[in-house]
This record gives structure tokens, C-alpha cells and sequence, in this order.
């Protein structure tokens, strides 16, 4: 071949892989599969294509055939972190226990500063404080050659470590540090939970203003809303197994659509341009992700982006038949769990217990101002009552919808048959274990150290005028 034909087939792969690309995003998996082939057919060497390609089976829940892919990328890039992790993962998916610590433990044989592979290990393996794993993140806390991110993650690691140790004021300390090291990292930025500007103009006479004479085409979604670690990923897992619903995930699409519209003319003249467009960008995305999805019953997509909940008045004139979710949990314990999880700039309000107790306090009162204002159906659910009646509260909240209910499928959903795994309050492996409350009141083992929560999330309460 020469070389005016190499470099026509490098374009011509690179094109494809970016096609692949912008398919993988739009959630077309069958598409990222038919393109990574025809790529890994003319470069076996294109260590993307078949990471893209084990990522696509796993979106489509062929797992078998994704840890056979990350097996045979492994032998072909044998050097490449993320082919182990993937393997890792999908045998986790798959409870193979034994095989994916061994998996983990061979990234860190290697790479012994590996985050993601101690994190994803501490699912399900406890981590003692004299392991190599622990020294080892002793030894790079203060390591100035990370990045101030992965610096950060030492130390909430080793606070898990400690916390699962029961050292709850050493944990507290190292959580206490990682966090101040994370609001460094975005110094001179907003911490705090913010309100849209226009929330004043967001009442029910907007709402009124804005119906539509004709009610729009049916739009297949359904939204759980609240902050992370308030129970939606549980509630998601429970309503996902039924026929009608299938788990999106964070999407993040309607908020990125509603945070982009121009504003700087009011709140109606916003409303106005999202309607224009016909037919609704909402539905065309969220058909095409059912049209994608292998479970051919679902007719509706599930979205749990955190986001949304700020942004919900635009939804009602667009599409006022969308079931909406609030998910809430005792403010003390969602308030530490946030503070022990590293988030990155887009929740910048868990790097102080205060701002975070605010936090709580203003989504519970734009949860209050949507279920007066809104059109959509509502429904609100705690964490609590997730995790003490899984299939009860998962009933309630079909029945509510009008969706179906298969009730052995929601049994199912509630106790998995995957090992028992390590709750942590900062992170969940989704979709693995059976739902538990062992975190419900987690919170008063650091009664010493959350006295600021309850009073600074009241005081918010006073502010926004919500009753008790």
C-alpha cells in the first residue's frame, strides 16, 4: 500500500472512529458495534476501538461477549489500564467475586497508585490499614507531582479505609482534609446550591400561560429527581425492572437544553423559544435512546441527572404528561454523605457540611414549589422508605403513574442474589447486591461533628419560608 493509501485509510478510520464517537453519546450501541468492527478490521492496533467496542457491549448488556472483548484487548495492549478495568468491572457485573479482586489486585501489583482500581475494590473488599493499598496512599498524600484531584482522592480514600476500620475521628479528619484540598482546587468559584434568577416568574400562572390548546404527543420519559446519594440510583434500579421503564442514567440532556436558553429577556420569552422547535427535542431524544435500548417493551426512559430539579418549570409547558420523582433523605445523613464522597465541580456545595445542609434545604423547597406550580404528575419518596419497603414504595410510586406492575420482577430488583457488598456513604456500586438500610442514621456516629448541619439546614428553611 502506499503511502497516499495509508494516509487515505488513516482518514478514513479516524472519520469512522468519530462517528463511533458521536453514536456512542446519542446511546446507538448496535452503530458503535457495526463502526468499531469495520475500524478493528482495517487496524487491529486501534486500542480505542476496542475499548469503545467493550463499552458498547456492556450498554447492551451482552456482558459475556464484553469480557471476552476486554480479555482480547488486554492480550493485544497488555500495558492498558482501562482493558483491566473493564474486565474488572463486567466481572463484578457478572459476581465473579474472586476473579475481578484478582483482576484489581494485578492493576495494582503494577500501578500501585491506581485510584479507580482501590476505589472499585473497596466495593467489595475491606481494605486494611496495614495492606500495601493503604501505605501505599500514605506514602502520596501529600505528593505534589499528582494532579490536586487525584492528591484529593488519597485522602478520601484513606478516610474509607479508616471509616470501614471504625477510627470514625481519624476518618472524619481525613474527609475534613480532602475536602478543603477540593475547595482549593476551585478556588474563587460559587460553593454554594444556587436558585435560577427567574424563579420568581416560575408560578402557576407561567405554567398557565404556557399550556398548550392541543396536549403535545406523549413524551417516554420519566424523571427522579434530587441530589446524589438521596436514594435515586436505588429507586431507578427498582423501577427499571419493569416492562415499561428502562434505567437512562444521568443523561443530562434537558438540563443542559434549559441551562443554554438565552434568558436576559425573562422567563417567558425563554419558555417561548424552547417551544418553538417541532417537534420537541425532549421526546426525539428520548425515543431514539428507546429505539437503541434492547428492552423492546419500555416505553418510557428513566432520567436521573441531579441537575434537572433546578430546571424543571420549562419542562411542564413542553411536556406536562412526564411523571416526576423527588427523592429525599434525612438532611443530617444525606449532608455527611455527600461531605464523604469526592465530587468535582459540578456539586462544589459537598466541600463544607453548612453549604451542603443548605443545599438540602433549597432542593426541598424547589421540590415543594414544583409540586404546587407544576402540571406534571409528582409523587415524593424518601431514602428511608426505599431501603426499609423496596417493592412497596416502588408500587406506589407505578400505581401513581398509572404504569404496570410486576410485582416478582420488583422482588427481584429489591434482593439480587450478588454478594453482600460494602455500603459506603460516599459511594454505591449500582445494580449489584440487594437493597439494605445498614446507612439509614449512619450520620449520628459523627454527632460531634456534624453540630452545624441541622441548625444551618433550619435556617435555610426560615430564609426560603418553608414549614417543618
Amino acid at each position: 500500500m502506499g503511502l497516499n493509501e495509508l494516509e487515505d485509510q488513516r482518514k478514513f478510520i479516524q472519520e469512522r472512529f468519530e462517528d463511533a464517537t458521536e453514536a456512542e453519546e446519542d446511546g446507538k450501541f448496535e452503530r458503535v458495534l457495526s463502526l468499531c468492527e469495520e475500524i478493528i478490521g482495517l487496524d487491529e492496533r486501534h486500542a480505542d476501538a476496542w475499548k469503545m467496542r467493550t463499552r458498547a457491549l456492556i450498554a447492551l448488556d451482552r456482558l459475556d461477549q464484553a469480557l471476552s472483548n476486554a480479555e482480547e484487548g488486554l492480550r493485544r495492549f497488555p500495558n492498558t489500564t482501562a482493558h483491566q478495568l473493564m474486565k474488572a468491572r463486567i466481572q463484578v457485573r457478572l459476581r465473579q467475586w474472586q476473579e475481578a479482586e484478582a483482576t484489581y489486585r494485578a492493576i495494582l501489583a503494577d500501578k500501585p497508585l491506581t485510584l479507580n482500581a482501590i476505589r472499585e475494590l473497596m466495593d467489595f473488599e475491606t481494605i486494611r490499614l496495614d495492606d500495601d493499598i493503604a501505605q501505599t496512599l500514605v506514602r502520596h498524600q501529600n505528593d505534589l507531582s499528582l494532579k490536586p484531584y487525584d492528591r484529593a482522592s488519597t485522602w478520601f480514600l484513606l478516610a474509607q479505609i479508616h471509616l470501614n476500620a471504625g477510627r470514625d475521628d481519624e476518618a472524619f479528619a481525613l474527609y475534613a482534609e480532602g475536602n478543603r484540598q477540593m475547595r482549593e482546587l476551585h478556588e474563587g468559584s460559587r460553593l454554594e446550591y444556587g436558585f435560577s434568577r427567574l424563579l420568581p416568574e416560575f408560578d402557576a400562572a407561567f405554567q398557565g400561560r404556557h399550556a398548550r390548546l392541543d396536549p403535545p404527543p406523549p413524551c417516554p420519559l420519566l424523571l427522579i429527581v434530587g441530589l446524589p446519594r438521596s436514594g435515586k440510583s436505588l429507586l431507578e434500579r427498582l423501577l427499571a425492572s419493569q416492562p415499561d421503564l428502562v434505567a437512562g442514567g444521568e443523561v443530562s440532556f434537558i438540563y443542559s437544553l434549559f441551562l443554554d436558553v438565552d434568558r436576559t429577556h425573562g422567563a417567558d420569552e425563554a419558555m417561548r423559544r424552547l417551544m418553538r422547535p417541532q417537534p420537541s427535542p425532549i421526546a426525539r431524544r428520548f425515543r431514539m435512546i428507546l429505539q437503541q435500548n434492547p428492552k423492546k417493551s419500555a416505553t418510557r426512559v428513566i432520567d436521573t441527572t441531579p441537575g434537572n430539579l433546578e430546571q424543571l418549570a420549562f419542562l411542564g409547558p413542553m411536556h406536562p404528561d412526564v411523571p416526576v420523582v423527588f427523592v429525599r433523605r434525612d438532611p443530617s445523613d444525606l449532608a455527611t454523605a455527600l461531605f464523604f464522597k469526592q465530587f468535582n465541580k459540578a456539586h462544589r456545595y459537598t466541600y463544607d457540611l453548612e453549604i451542603a445542609a443548605r443545599a438540602i434545604a433549597r432542593t426541598e423547597h424547589l421540590a415543594q414549589l414544583w409540586q404546587r406550580t407544576l402540571p406534571n404528575p409528582m409523587i415524593e419518596v424518601s431514602y428511608e422508605e426505599i431501603v426499609r419497603d423496596p417493592v412497596g414504595t416502588a408500587r406506589r410510586v407505578l400505581e401513581r403513574f398509572g404504569l404496570a406492575v410486576d410485582e416478582a420482577a420488583l422482588h427481584r430488583a429489591a434482593t439480587d442474589d450478588g454478594r453482600k457488598l460494602n455500603l459506603m456513604p460516599g459511594r454505591s456500586l449500582d445494580g449489584v447486591g440487594a437493597i439494605r438500610g445498614d446507612l439509614v442514621g449512619f450520620s449520628d456516629r459523627f454527632s460531634r461533628h456534624l453540630t452545624a448541619v441541622l441548625p444551618a439546614y433550619e435556617a435555610e428553611r426560615r430564609v426560603l419560608g418553608d414549614r417543618s
